[in-house]
């Protein structure tokens, strides 16, 4: 405890040198720490040879901020045997980088224990790589790390921001950036790894996380993905593909005694929104009935491709690859019928007719690091807002839609459910 004082008292670096020395002192705790190295970045850029020592806004914020980090890290649980224990890793490929995380849980337990956290920053020609590889890139780093943790023999359930198990099991690689060597490498590992144990426990089981209704969906490590291409970038489609891209958001609030929700689209170079409004429905709907508002456009007005881009990522999965499961399973899930089920039937019907492209836009980045992309998510977000300034509520129904409104976007718009969950644990 006495360390952890210490840390929390110290003074900024004054110089190249004790920088490095800060960085030696809290890499201690880089387990501990979820995107602990993008924490740290700011920390690390001012020591490079090729720049000068400057301590700016960011390195006083990097430097303040993994302080408290390191104040309040999680205790890291020691590694569980046995069959009721599972261990699982979540993996995503952010802007900056990928991050993963390893739990174990044991019957009982709700979340379970962190066993690890690790990130890193793109290095080199990673930053080209398509969102595709960039998940597959998360993933197999993340096997990688988890095998030195519990090994090689205990099952892993891997749980990706977006299937990639698929793509490891084709005979051919989509259109990728990375070389065939790095493919190759990615494949072997992870194959290999799934296919330790029985068929019916494999070494690895993907399991796909944030579904609408707030469940987990389980897929064979050898079943085949259908999914929805990646739309690159806004700021690398070119001119004459900028005409056919739309941001798309939604939103809901009470209004009087009414739930109200908004659905908008955003044409970036018409510099114009088109939104629908309704009663009775969630935010999450709202989100669906923009995408729905962004293929009518499209379909009015002949487009070749639609370039889709939200900051939804149940929207965002959904167009990737639970479209296809769904429709292969009659639009039901464990023999109910999948949340709005008659809306999403519309959309994949106007998908088959259209070609399109989507992207999930991370809208929770600082507004230091803003591109293009994220200005025009912004334009969107303001077109989905509500006028409530008539609306006269009580201040503890205030407190509670301000409060539901923070961990809608703090969890990563997901789902009523599954934002309940994340609150809760």
């Amino acid at each position: 405890m006495d360390i952890i004082n210490k840390i929390a008292a110290m003074s900024p670096p004054t110089n190249k040198k004790e920088t490095q020395a800060t960085l030696g002192v809290v890499g201690f705790w880089r387990m501990h720490i979820p995107n602990y190295s993008l924490i740290v970045s700011p920390l690390y850029h001012v020591t490079w040879k090729k720049n000068d020592f400057k301590w700016g806004p960011e390195q006083r914020q990097a430097f303040e901020q993994i302080k408290q980090e390191i104040v309040h890290a999680v205790a890291l649980g020691p590694v569980r045997a046995g069959p009721d224990v599972k261990n699982v890793l979540y993996t995503t490929a952010g802007e900056n980088g990928p991050t993963w995380s390893l739990w174990q849980k044991a019957p009982g337990e709700t979340r379970g224990r962190p066993l690890g956290f690790w990130s890193w920053g793109y290095r080199g020609s990673e930053a080209r790589y398509t969102p595709t590889e960039k998940e597959i890139l998360a993933a197999y780093e993340g096997v990688r790390a988890a095998s030195e943790v519990i090994g090689t023999e205990a099952q892993l359930l891997l749980a990706p921001r977006l299937p990639v198990l698929g793509w490891m099991f084709k005979e051919r690689a989509p259109t990728h950036h990375a070389t065939d060597a790095t493919w190759s490498k990615w494949v072997a590992l992870i194959t290999q790894r799934a296919r330790i144990g029985s068929p019916n426990c494999p070494g690895i089981l993907e399991v796909i996380t944030d579904w609408p209704e707030g469940k987990d969906f389980g897929m064979s490590p050898e079943e085949e993905v259908t999914r929805a291409e990646e739309a690159p970038p806004y700021n690398k489609l070119t001119e004459d593909e900028k005409p056919y891209a739309l941001f798309t958001d939604g939103s809901c609030c009470i209004v009087g005694k009414h739930r109200r929700w908004k659905a908008a689209v955003w044409s970036p170079t018409r510099r114009v929104a088109e939104a629908a409004e309704g009663e009775g429905e969630s935010s999450q709907f709202a989100e669906v009935k923009a995408i729905q508002l962004a293929l009518d456009i499209a379909e009015r007005e002949k487009w070749p491709t639609l370039y889709l881009y939200t900051d939804s990522r149940m929207v965002a999965n959904a167009l990737w690859g639970w479209l296809q499961q769904w429709k292969r399973s009659n639009w039901q899930r464990r023999g109910k019928p999948i949340w709005a089920a008659p809306l999403w039937q519309d959309i994949a019907a106007q998908i088959e007719k259209l070609v399109v492209k989507v992207r999930h836009v991370d809208a929770h980045i600082p507004k230091s690091q803003a591109t293009e992309e994220l200005q025009n998510n912004q334009q969107v977000d303001q077109a989905a807002k509500i006028e409530v300034a008539q609306v006269d509520l009580d201040w503890q129904r205030k407190g509670e839609l301000f409060i539901a409104r923070w961990a809608h976007d703090t969890s990563g718009h997901q789902g009523r459910d599954a934002t309940y969950r994340w609150a809760r644990d």
